[in-house]
């Protein structure tokens, strides 16, 4: 009886040293919510007072204003790992639902640490290293959080647009080391598919905007005022009451991209600088994204660039290849896409559909004197940001002999790194791979024998 008083006056001690949103009153159910001050600031209770009375629920608040994911972004050791931790811990309660609510700190404090969707999972070993990146700090507090309470829900909400002047680091197209805050946003959408995890996004479906920014922000044009909450607050409604992702990352629910769809931005001030015109252009996704900070001597020795932008599919590709390819005037673009589109990342496409967005591509090529070669895409056993597609390798198999087909039907060259980096089982080897997906320097190095066989 003892231990269990004790128990009790902790949990009740706990609560109290976080904000309770009506704690007298009868509730269906419990929410915890972690965060950085957007989740604490007293306009905030605009949100989430309206929040408990339109789902008669008690809301504990565990955000610290300039808390981040990052072990790096805190305030006194108070990063969201720290909140999660004290919400977990033995004593404490157990809510109906945790949200995760993401801050602009993690770009605005720590703007190099975006990390990889598989920081600090089963991929890498749950790997403490990780825990200073964004991601690896995500995927902590779930993994936290689902050993507390397994039959709880998680949710989480994306980190919202913020306005300081352009340059500052904190402007939706501010180009900072890894290409913006939008950068920041798009791998926490990917940690949450890789998790299971429901997420809202708030950087795109809200209705904020460079030109009309002042309306809902504070006076430092980056917190939301009373009417910023309000913008907001309906949606946040809908999204915890029905549990399920909504997403704005490709259209805006004004029916118009709102979030730079093709992501021109990200090269844009590198292909303003390019001023001689390289061998090749290596265009793609996440894979050709890593290639030259992984291995950059291979990339400078011959006069190649990189091209790839992570999460990216065929029709995002295709979208800005007259940008970051054709105005860059290369004798080759190696085309490398098509892996993202086989894990749904913007929706279900047929295998048509995706050779027929390389195909245009080669065809623009073409069009423009560059000569295209087509490669396969790289083994994947699965994707692990998308379980629940289950096995991949005969849909990635199958996918590639349309490729190369298509490869031959208009005398283009197709470089064949699905061979060199198969298994025997459809997919990649761990020495040669992070993940599964995406290739280690010794993966990276088989593909460049590949691909210089291929330029000969």
């Amino acid at each position: 009886m003892k231990k269990y008083l004790l128990v009790l006056f902790a949990a009740t001690a706990l609560l109290a040293g976080c904000g309770v949103t009506n704690p007298g009153r009868q509730h269906t159910q419990t929410i915890a919510l972690f965060g950085g001050s957007f989740s604490v600031i007293p306009a905030s209770n605009v949100a989430t007072d309206y929040w408990a009375e339109q789902l008669n629920a008690e809301i504990t608040k565990y955000g610290v204003g300039g808390a981040g994911f990052s072990n790096k972004t805190q305030q006194e050791g108070k990063h969201i790992q720290w909140q999660i931790d004290q919400a977990c811990a033995p004593e404490a309660p157990v809510y109906d639902t945790y949200i995760l609510w993401a801050s602009t700190n993690d770009f605005n404090q720590a703007n190099t640490l975006s990390g990889d969707p598989w920081d600090y999972t089963e991929y890498d070993g749950f790997d403490a290293s990780k825990l200073q990146t964004q991601c690896g700090g995500i995927n902590y507090c779930i993994k936290r959080i689902r050993e507390k309470a397994p039959k709880a829900r998680i949710l989480f909400m994306t980190s919202t647009k913020c306005f300081s002047a352009p340059g500052s680091g904190s402007n939706i197209n501010y180009q900072g080391p890894e290409g913006g805050m939008n950068v920041f946003v798009d791998k926490q959408m990917l940690c949450c598919q890789a998790a299971g995890v429901p997420f809202l996004d708030l950087f795109t479906l809200p209705p904020f905007g460079d030109s009309n920014f002042e309306t809902f922000t504070e006076s430092d044009h980056l917190h939301l005022n009373a009417k910023g909450y309000e913008a907001i607050r309906d949606l946040q409604v809908k999204f915890i009451r029905e549990g399920r992702t909504i997403s704005g990352r490709v259209f805006a629910t004004n029916g118009h991209s709102d979030t730079d769809f093709g992501r021109y931005q990200r090269y844009a001030e590198a292909n303003a600088a390019q001023k001689e015109a390289p061998v090749a252009v290596l265009f793609g996704d996440s894979i050709t994204d890593a290639w030259p900070r992984d291995d950059p001597g291979f990339f400078t020795e011959n006069n190649f660039v990189g091209r790839g932008i992570s999460g990216q599919t065929t029709i995002e590709n295709l979208a800005r290849i007259r940008a970051d390819v054709v105005d860059l005037h290369p004798k080759y673009v190696a085309i490398l896409i098509g892996t993202n589109d086989l894990a749904e990342n913007i929706g279900d496409i047929s295998m048509e559909n995706i050779v027929g967005n390389i195909a245009s591509m080669v065809e623009i090529a073409q069009a423009n004197g560059i000569i295209p070669l087509v490669c396969s895409v790289l083994p994947v056993a699965a994707y692990p940001w998308r379980p629940q597609l289950g096995p991949q390798a005969s849909t990635v198999a199958a996918l590639n002999e349309m490729i190369k087909r298509m490869a031959a039907e208009k005398n283009v060259k197709y470089v064949d790194y699905w061979s060199a980096l198969n298994d025997g089982r459809g997919g990649i080897a761990k020495e040669n791979s992070h993940d599964g997906v995406h290739p280690t320097l010794a993966g990276y190095k088989i593909m460049e024998k590949v691909l210089l066989e291929a330029l000969k």
